[in-house]
């Protein structure tokens, strides 16, 4: 039976190739309304050459936060707080996704997966799915932005009543979570009980308050941690 993501439409997607030895792949998902074009040229400002960037294109969808625009959008988000309610069928559908694109990539490189705003969700998302049994690759490297974890209540719950070995899984994910002082739309208070709650439930998470050219300065000088 085909899985329902392949009944989705989902935009183009767009790569930064390495231009050294291919040392890890890394998934980003942009905000909502944006595409992956939009995030090339941050990616290769990073410069880190032994990392393959894989930006795809969410579908589009109406997007109840912004009166039922249809725009691209990873799943349908209401206003964002710390009791919003979250668009679990699609985001499940993504996450099928994400690993049809992880499956396609060279087995001996280290996978990874990022995101902005809802993007990072998305991201996040995945990576507690992971720890729990439920999508079969584990994001090694994962970095948000200005995100949140869709089921954040959840995550501690669900990790001691899933299946054997999610705490083992959980910490095969290290996770670099940043959120602007100025971001409007999910507070830095949020995103702090976001990043609690992984740490919580067993994944090594480091949370970081920035904004401006220091975001991207961060994320690369954490990348170098891994060696790319």
């Amino acid at each position: 039976m085909a899985s329902s993501s392949a009944n989705i439409k989902f935009g183009k997607t767009f790569y930064v190739w390495p231009t050294g030895v291919h040392k890890a792949t890394i998934i980003w998902l942009h905000d909502v309304e944006f595409t992956g074009y939009c995030s090339v040229a941050a990616l290769k400002s990073l410069k880190h050459p032994n990392i393959k960037w894989i930006c795809p294109t969410a579908p589009k969808r109406p997007v109840t936060s912004l009166g039922g625009e249809v725009t691209t959008a990873w799943c349908d988000m209401t206003k964002a707080s710390e009791n919003m309610l979250d668009d679990f069928e699609n985001l499940n559908d993504v996450n099928e996704y994400i690993t049809s694109i992880f499956s396609c990539e060279p087995e001996n490189v280290m996978k990874g997966l990022g995101g902005i705003g809802l993007g990072a969700a998305q991201a996040l998302y995945y990576t507690s799915y992971y720890a729990f049994g439920w999508v079969p690759i584990s994001p090694q490297i994962v970095i948000g932005i200005n995100g949140w974890l869709p089921g954040w209540r959840r995550l501690e719950y669900n990790m001691c009543n899933t299946t054997l070995g999610a705490a083992n899984r959980a910490a095969t994910s290290q996770i670099l979570l940043m959120h602007g002082t100025s971001d409007d739309v999910i507070s830095s208070a949020f995103g702090y009980k976001c990043a609690d709650s992984f740490r919580k439930a067993g994944f090594p998470t480091l949370f970081k308050q920035c904004g401006g050219d220091h975001v991207m300065n961060e994320i690369s000088v954490w990348l170098r941690n891994f060696g790319l």
